[in-house]
């Protein structure tokens, strides 16, 4: 754990910045909102440009309208595929160096794209490119949701959803106007530049704390400013995917992709292809869009800001009709009898996704825990590519039949991805308080274990669910080092569940658990494990089917690169169950009961766990057993190791 730096701003340049009539903005000020509002315009120069010039670009090459737009979305997909790995970086590091880099990067990308000569040459550069939107997406939406207090966000990320309308106005006109005079390679070669010149800009940046205005807004005090530390790959997965209203959001994103990454580009080939258009002629038709676009952002602020005041699940109310208006100005769209209609339905459609965008991004900055909060942003992008296959499809379906009828396969599309959005209203009010209660949490028991006041295990309102069948319903345990703790109960009653939640095996959805000053909340087992925590499941601690030894040998698979210390372990875990060592070489399916679950215990012991839970010990097994069990449990207890002991008898609990 670590403090947020001053970070919180950007440095010299916000100076004063909160004061007067930006105070709304807070101590960051309208530095880091300037830079990522031009880095996320730069991106749109690039792209408007390539998607306006299609046909050229198509006829170039020689390439179909099936072949130009499976060029698109294998970009597109290249896009979305980098998400994730970028967004697990700007997890774990400095999601401005990251931005910035990635800014570099697109930037070249599309140098390249003016000097391609063959079709994989386009692919290339268009793949690398995509980075832009690969980068932006994490990096971008999680800053901003760390740079600017949470009333503050649906401002901000309206201001910051312009730079798109914004760069694509430019884009659209500069890169006709260049392709016109010159070729179509020459925007590519010119939008290079800004990009390189914002990337200088933001040097100045500095990286602000991650998620101290949720923990502000929960009244934590100094805790407030401990940031958490980052998660892995495999956490931060898990983690996102406890948020409910995000799973419904993934759901709905295939439906909704081709209104997400290429509704421009089908857009643009209509416009050539039934009305005739050429290049600076489709510019102009899309620069009314363009304008609707900011106008809807500007009204969309005052209504977000509203709307947000009601709750996110209003917002996703308001979602979801756009969706369905967004279906039937599709199909006006695609029947238009003249370019005017097609111009007003195209811009209906970016009004209603616009106005409600901001707000959409604001509610899940909320909904998404802040320490995997780019992953959050960025994990849906997966959920988008099965859309993609909409573009080809309807590129194929419209060589075939005329490319109206191709374009009026999106209207089903879209109502689907409608009624599925609709469903996210329910559970996000619910999701965001989990997550600003859980944070608050995790800050609290993270600094006192810090501070050697919390136990060696806390256990907060966990709560674990099998599908849409809840089984705990808010367990708190404490655990100091060195303790038996021993947890009684019926069959059904949640005591395995919880030993699960603990290591890993079962994900804890709600609440919060904290091991030796480690949230493991939703940590996967194989990261669990290496901390120290061991579990003996009920009935089932060996493998039947293998030997003894083999069992043994499968129990020491973290010690794998310390030989001698396995062998070590190894011979005291024989010393400790000598019947184990006569029997080396049978199946364990063969040993009785009592001998498997010293076979369980000595497999666990040679781990050293600090922490080590037993399911069920005495299941099934004649008391003297037992007792010979209990007498191995106590030395491991004075050895060191704390013990949690789940059983139904009450008598070997108190014994």
């Amino acid at each position: 754990m670590t403090a947020p730096t001053a970070a919180r701003g950007a440095g010299d340049p916000t100076a004063g910045a909160s004061r007067g009539r930006l105070a709304w903005l807070g101590a960051a000020g309208w530095y880091p909102l300037a830079v990522l509002f031009g880095l996320n315009m730069a991106d749109e120069l690039d792209r408007s440009a390539y998607l306006i010039l299609l046909p050229e670009i198509r006829d170039h090459f020689g390439l179909s309208n099936t072949g130009i737009l499976s060029v698109v979305a294998i970009a597109a997909a290249a896009a979305l595929l980098l998400t994730v790995p970028i967004a697990h970086l700007a997890d774990r590091s400095s999601r401005v160096r990251l931005a910035l880099i990635g800014a570099a990067v697109w930037g070249l990308f599309s140098f390249g794209t003016g000097l391609a000569v063959t079709v994989w040459m386009l692919v290339i550069m268009r793949s690398g490119s995509a980075i832009g939107q690969g980068v932006i997406l994490p990096t971008h939406n999680s800053l901003l949701a760390d740079y600017y207090p949470i009333d503050s966000r649906p401002r901000v990320y309206s201001i910051h959803r312009a730079a798109n309308s914004v760069g694509v106005i430019i884009g659209l006109l500069v890169g006709a106007g260049l392709a016109h005079v010159f070729d179509w390679r020459a925007p590519f070669v010119v939008f290079a530049v800004p990009t390189l010149l914002l990337v200088v800009a933001g040097l100045r940046l500095r990286e602000p704390g991650r998620g101290h205005f949720e923990r502000e807004a929960a009244n934590l005090g100094d805790v407030a400013d401990v940031d958490e530390s980052p998660p892995s790959f495999a956490e931060a997965v898990r983690m996102v995917w406890t948020i409910r209203s995000l799973r419904r959001i993934f759901v709905a994103l295939p439906f909704l992709a081709a209104a997400i990454v290429g509704f421009a580009s089908l857009a643009s080939l209509q416009y050539e292809q039934t009305f005739a258009l050429d290049e600076v002629q489709r510019a102009f038709a899309n620069v009314p869009v363009q304008v609707v676009e900011l106008i809807g952002i500007t009204i969309g602020t005052k209504l977000t800001m509203k709307a947000f005041q009601k709750g996110p699940s209003f917002i996703f109310k308001v979602l979801a009709g756009s969706a369905w208006l967004c279906s039937i100005f599709a199909l006006g769209f695609a029947g238009a009898p003249n370019v005017g209609f097609a111009i007003v339905a195209n811009s209906l459609i970016a009004a209603c996704l616009v106005i409600v965008g901001p707000g959409v991004m604001a509610s899940l900055s909320l909904a998404i825990p802040p320490r995997a909060r780019s992953m959050g942003f960025s994990i849906g992008a997966l959920w988008v590519l099965p859309g993609l296959l909409v573009l080809p499809t309807v590129g194929w379906f419209g060589d075939l039949y005329g490319f109206r009828w191709g374009m009026a396969l999106l209207t089903p599309v879209f109502l689907v991805g409608g009624l599925v959005i609709a469903s996210v209203g329910k559970v996000i009010d619910d999701d965001v308080a989990q997550v600003w209660t859980s944070a608050a949490t995790r800050a609290k028991m993270l600094q006192d274990r810090a501070e050697g006041k919390l136990p060696l295990l806390s256990v907060r309102n966990a709560q674990v669910a099998y599908g849409d069948v809840r089984i705990l319903f808010g367990v708190d345990l404490d655990v100091n080092e060195g303790e038996i703790v021993a947890l009684l109960g019926t069959n059904g009653a949640g005591k395995s569940t919880l030993l699960k939640a603990i290591c890993g095996v079962a994900i804890a959805d709600r609440g919060a658990i904290v091991f030796d000053g480690h949230d493991i909340t939703h940590a996967p087992p194989d990261e669990i494990a290496p901390r120290g925590v061991a579990m003996i499941p009920g009935g089932q601690g060996v493998f039947p089917s293998l030997t003894v030894r083999e069992n043994l040998r499968v129990a020491g698979w973290m010690q794998r690169h310390e030989p001698a210390e396995r062998r070590q372990r190894l011979a005291d875990a024989l010393e400790l169950f000598p019947i184990l060592e006569q029997r080396l070489d049978d199946p364990a399916g063969d040993l009785s009961g009592g001998q498997q679950q010293m076979l369980a215990l000595a497999m666990a012991f040679l781990d050293r766990p600090r922490l080590l839970m037993i399911d069920e010990l005495s299941l099934g097994l004649a008391p003297t057993v037992v007792e010979q069990l209990l007498g191995i449990v106590r030395r491991l207890r004075d050895d060191g190791t704390t013990i949690i002991l789940v059983e139904q008898s009450v008598n070997v609990a108190l014994t």
